[in-house]
């Protein structure tokens, strides 16, 4: 299968990510939208054929999502880090330095994924029960323990990915994942219903399509189908190069992770709403919120090595191009996405409502939707405003905005569970669109001060 990769044309792709910032965002930003949508159909197909079992199994994978997600952003932050890193030094002209980022992040991962997995599975039945839903309790376990079982692959999985788009070989990570991807699809209703293995089948599928993911992209580096190479020999710990990649993958970690508590939080004022049914008719719709913010995500993913490598190169007005191109892509497309999803918010839920109790939501379901849609455009500027605050080098402020804004959303809620689920997404919505005004308006001012005093060198 590796085979079928091409290997990677070193100054090629160094000179897309330093050429016109328009070229070198649209020329990467569709392995980007295919790398999102892989990820998102990963968990949305485990809810969709989970939903054919009963809304209680649909329930008990939603409740225990943040603990997924925390485990998955570790990965998530380590592989952000290395890539900012990666392609920053790649512009500088140092491709030893990057080589190194490879070894030193993946052993960094590992040791991380090897300590959380334990303690992510101790949490999962205190969690349920302070949640309100300890009946649930059994099936989370059940989802839960073959993933964490594999969890260093879940959290190798985006760093690998990390490090192939630092490189500006996102095509390769993307199709990387679409393969194991593809693995979860075809196995869940095997695992489900052929096997009666119910939610617990639909977590070894998920384990599964990190192990094939994981393993094709070493694959690659191991086979000479990167830039990059990846070596272990004569390895030791260069602590400045783990330090560096903490300093910019840490934050979004903080970020993650907060998101994560503070989801669970959230789902506990959903319970106080309207029982365990309020978590499924929230977290359905907004499954689906996640799927229509891919493309604006998918920019912000392809901003980030485009703008750390034009940083590195010290041209950062290369830099605000690309974010500038990025976000007036973004506002288009995000229009698009919530005028196409107030009119067919109907269609898009009959995946979700295959059984008998999943079909009673339905109304409900279609409601909080429409509702969620008027978000689409504000997460897209909070994506990209955060993705150039990574490559400029300013991290803290992406994981401040976020710490406002996640806290102000659980605030929202709090405030909220004693009136209805749709009551509740308009509070999240109002904030988020306050928090994306305030994260432009910032990231005006930082630009700014990057470009001061800047004058372009002559042709």
């Amino acid at each position: 299968m590796v085979l079928l990769f091409s290997k990677s044309d070193p100054e090629r792709d160094t000179a897309i990510m330093l050429g016109d910032p328009k070229v070198a965002i649209y020329s990467t930003v569709l392995p980007f939208l295919i790398s999102i949508l892989v990820g998102q159909i990963n968990m949305v197909a485990d809810v969709m054929w989970c939903s054919g079992l009963g809304s209680d199994d649909v329930s008990a994978i939603q409740i225990v999502s943040p603990i997924y997600w925390v485990v998955f952003d570790v990965g998530l932050g380590i592989g952000l880090g290395a890539n900012v890193i990666i392609s920053r030094r790649i512009g500088e002209g140092n491709r030893q330095g990057a080589q190194n980022i490879i070894s030193q992040g993946m052993v960094l991962a590992v040791v991380i994924a090897a300590v959380l997995a334990p303690l992510m599975y101790f949490l999962i039945a205190p969690m349920m029960s302070w949640m309100g839903a300890p009946e649930l309790t059994g099936m989370s376990e059940s989802y839960m323990l073959p993933i964490l079982a594999c969890n260093i692959f879940q959290v190798l999985s985006p760093t690998l990915a990390g490090f192939l788009r630092g490189e500006g070989a996102a095509k390769k990570s993307n199709y990387s994942l679409m393969v194991g991807t593809t693995a979860n699809i075809i196995l869940d209703p095997i695992l489900i219903f052929g096997l009666e293995l119910g939610v617990q089948g639909a977590g070894i599928a998920t384990a599964i399509s990190f192990i094939i993911n994981t393993v094709v992209m070493i694959a690659l580096y191991r086979t000479g189908r990167t830039t990059l190479k990846m070596t272990f020999k004569g390895f030791r710990p260069i602590l400045l190069d783990m330090k560096e990649i903490m300093y910019i993958g840490f934050p979004k970690m903080v970020e993650m992770f907060l998101m994560d508590i503070l989801d669970a939080a959230n789902r506990v004022f959903l319970i106080q709403c309207g029982g365990v049914d309020a978590v499924t008719l929230f977290s359905v719709p907004f499954r689906l919120l996640m799927l229509a913010s891919m493309i604006p995500n998918s920019f912000a993913l392809a901003l980030t090595p485009v703008a750390s490598a034009n940083i590195g190169a010290k041209r950062p007005d290369k830099s605000v191009t690309a974010f500038y191109v990025s976000l007036k892509s973004i506002l288009l497309l995000s229009g698009a996405f919530l005028v196409g999803y107030l009119l067919f918010a109907d269609f898009l839920i009959i995946p979700f409502i295959q059984s008998e109790s999943m079909a009673v939501l339905e109304s409900g379901l279609v409601d909080v939707l429409r509702i969620d849609a008027f978000m689409i455009p504000a997460i897209g500027v909070s994506f990209v405003c955060n993705a150039m605050f990574q490559s400029m080098r300013r991290p803290m402020i992406s994981l401040s905005l976020t710490i406002l804004r996640t806290g102000l959303t659980t605030v929202a809620f709090a405030l909220l569970c004693t009136t209805t689920v749709d009551y509740m997404c308009i509070g999240m919505v109002a904030v988020g669109i306050a928090a994306a005004i305030l994260s432009y308006t910032i990231v005006r001012v930082v630009i700014r001060n990057l470009l001061k005093g800047y004058t372009p060198a002559p042709v």
